[in-house]
């Protein structure tokens, strides 16, 4: 164990501590409650040189409770550098802490604000999201985040063609998996414009924060899980083997080189062809959009050398009536492409 004390962090702490209550009391004055929901209550504080902490609950008490330890665990030197009261610094501080200070303060105003919402989940969902957090070298926070969006994107674009009473019992039945177990509160943290639109989503078909985080968390989970077995079984069919999906989807074997633009994301794929090959892939047409706009993004840049100019690299897919006419094909050929770009069905 290591028993070398640093004095100056121990001189930098008891500035910081002397200056707690004041910092405190600064953030619980500004702390409001409000109902965003039918059965749920939010309370906000406005944090300094971090914007506004919310949590929501079911009840004003557990409100209070979440957004009390989330304000505990923003602690850092910004909160008291910040503060509309001036700082009194210890005149003892040596320069190398005062510049340590300043120097996490400016990297900690560079950081997101971000949103935080109370969510009731599983302890086995939570397990289960630490492990993968602790296999990716990051945090239960992260994976969290990452899910919950991934998941609550996919639930928005559904919504515009699914039933809400299908959509919600496909959720349920997704967060039910992890149901036997005991429930947990924890603080999920999102972006502003993603807590929002969660949120409003929430009121819009009834449902708490709490509840719509859990079940947008166990539904992107579950797209992970059918993502990674998608792409394994498009996988398939790169390379020479894409011939005998060119059958299935209708197309010749002269759109050999379109189709596997697709696959790789490289080209935009229209509504029929997507269509098409949900149905021979018995997946939904929202996660092949993700699987192709992953490959897209994913994909590997050449490194060449121009000497005529820089070298262009697209930054999005190429559209399917570009990629048709770019082969100079026949006119028949090139038409009965076209042709699926402007079918809807």
């Amino acid at each position: 164990m290591n028993s070398t004390f640093n004095c100056a962090d121990i001189t930098l702490g008891k500035a910081l501590l002397s200056r707690l209550p004041d910092c405190y009391s600064l953030v619980l004055r500004t702390a409001c409650l409000e109902q965003t929901g039918t059965n749920e209550v939010a309370c906000t504080f406005e944090v300094p040189g971090y914007g506004k902490l919310t949590g929501s609950a079911a009840s004003s008490l557990e409100a209070i409770r979440l957004t009390l330890i989330d304000l505990a665990s923003t602690i850092d030197e910004r909160f008291f550098l910040e503060s509309e009261t001036p700082m009194i610094v210890d005149t003892s501080l040596t320069e190398e802490s005062r510049l340590s200070l300043n120097t996490k303060s400016e990297r900690l105003r560079s950081k997101t604000r971000q949103l935080t919402v109370g969510v009731s989940m599983p302890t086995n969902l939570k397990a289960h999201l630490t492990k993968l957090a602790d296999s990716q070298g990051t945090s239960f926070a992260d994976v969290a985040r990452r899910f919950t969006v991934f998941g609550f994107e996919d639930f928005v674009d559904r919504s515009l063609f699914v039933s809400s009473n299908s959509l919600f019992e496909m959720l349920g039945k997704e967060l039910l998996k992890w149901q036997e177990s005991n429930s947990e509160q924890v603080m999920l943290r999102l972006e502003p414009g993603q807590a929002v639109r969660m949120r409003t989503a929430a009121i819009e078909y009834g449902k708490s924060s709490s509840e719509m985080g859990a079940l947008c968390m166990a539904h992107g989970l579950e797209l992970q899980e059918q993502l990674v077995f998608l792409e394994k079984k498009v996988a398939d069919y790169k390379g020479p083997a894409i011939r005998p999906l060119l059958a299935k989807v209708g197309l010749g074997s002269y759109a050999a080189s379109l189709l596997s633009g697709v696959l790789a994301g490289h080209i935009r794929a229209p509504k029929a062809l997507l269509r098409r090959l949900a149905s021979t892939f018995e997946a939904p047409e929202t996660l092949l959009t993700t699987l192709f706009r992953r490959s897209f993004e994913n994909r590997v840049v050449p490194s060449f050398k121009s000497e005529n100019g820089k070298p262009e690299v697209s930054i999005s897919a190429t559209p399917w009536d570009k990629a048709v006419k770019s082969l100079n094909l026949l006119p028949e050929q090139t038409a009965e492409l076209l042709d699926i770009g402007t079918k809807r069905i």
